[in-house]
């Protein structure tokens, strides 16, 4: 079972990618926050750090981008591939209103007419680097995803990450599972799960559904257990020591690349996760003004 590590803006940089890789590993691929691309192409400060070779030096990375122009995708598709890497993603997933008010992200979802047309115009040509795409079961429903599965099983993807939720319900309520059965039998190459793996027992539950799947997608699970994929291996639970190593060393990398303010809210930001549905710890969180309080507060000492 391939193990994707799920991006999500402001957190998995590549201070957090090294450091997770170096103290508990387990993940096969890291992927990267998406590139907002532009007519100008001109990407970010933060977006060209956090794809440079230096920055995942070690690391298996997947570069994302949000964009509905093919001719801008193709662009940044040659970026990537002189970047050093062989792969990249397309994302259809975002559920953000900014993004899909635009027809961006899970916004293209809306127009499998365009949809279609933009992938067209897309493999027309000879891609620099092999690509993949994440996606969601539909925008307003899960009626649309039969339309959707045939349309995204007609194209040479890498593989296809599927969230197991329409745009509307966001990251909440229960998720479709049946939906990535249909991606199955449609014959999508390579799907992907992704939506409330959290825990080990989730994922075993999810392999006795479906033998056959290849990877799994995983990202607020990875943040509340930083060992999660070593577990789901058959390894060890994190140890006290290497909790306290990783939000030290996470709190002082991002320290020394931004300043302390910043390092603090992105730590407290972080350790919600791990202290979801634990009132007595949030609250001791919120009033933490240093690292050494933050992580007295996340492992109840």
């Amino acid at each position: 079972m391939t193990i994707y590590f799920a991006p999500m803006e402001g957190m998995t940089d590549g201070i957090l990618r090294q450091t997770h890789h170096r103290i508990f590993g387990g993940v096969d691929v890291y992927c990267l926050p998406f590139h907002k691309l532009t007519q100008s192409l001109s990407l970010l400060t933060r977006e060209e750090r956090d794809i440079a070779p230096e920055e995942n030096e070690g690391l298996n990375v997947l570069p994302q981008a949000l964009t509905r122009d093919p001719e801008q995708l193709s662009a940044w598709l040659y970026y990537v591939s002189e970047c050093g890497y062989s792969c990249a993603d397309l994302n259809l997933g975002c559920p953000s209103p900014t993004v899909t008010k635009r027809g961006r992200g899970s916004g293209m979802l809306q127009d499998p007419g365009y949809l279609r047309t933009f992938l067209d115009r897309l493999f027309s040509n000879t891609l620099p680097v092999s690509l993949s795409v994440k996606t969601r079961i539909g925008y307003e429903s899960p009626e649309e995803w039969p339309e959707l599965a045939d349309l995204f099983a007609d194209y040479p993807f890498a593989h296809v990450t599927i969230h197991a939720r329409t745009t509307r319900e966001q990251y909440t309520g229960a998720v479709h599972p049946e939906a990535f059965e249909l991606a199955l039998r449609k014959g999508i190459p390579h799907p992907v799960y992704n939506g409330d793996l959290r825990t080990v027992e989730d994922v075993r539950a999810f392999e006795e559904r479906f033998p056959a799947a290849e990877a799994v997608m995983i990202g607020r699970g990875l943040l509340a257990d930083p060992a999660l994929g070593r577990r789901i291996r058959g390894g060890k639970e994190a140890s006290e020591e290497e909790l306290r190593n990783w939000y030290t060393a996470l709190y002082e990398g991002w320290r020394d690349r931004f300043d302390r303010t910043i390092a603090l809210g992105r730590i407290k930001k972080l350790m919600e996760w791990p202290s979801e549905g634990d009132i007595r710890r949030k609250r001791l969180l919120r009033r933490a003004d240093n690292i050494e309080s933050c992580i007295s507060a996340v492992l109840g000492e």
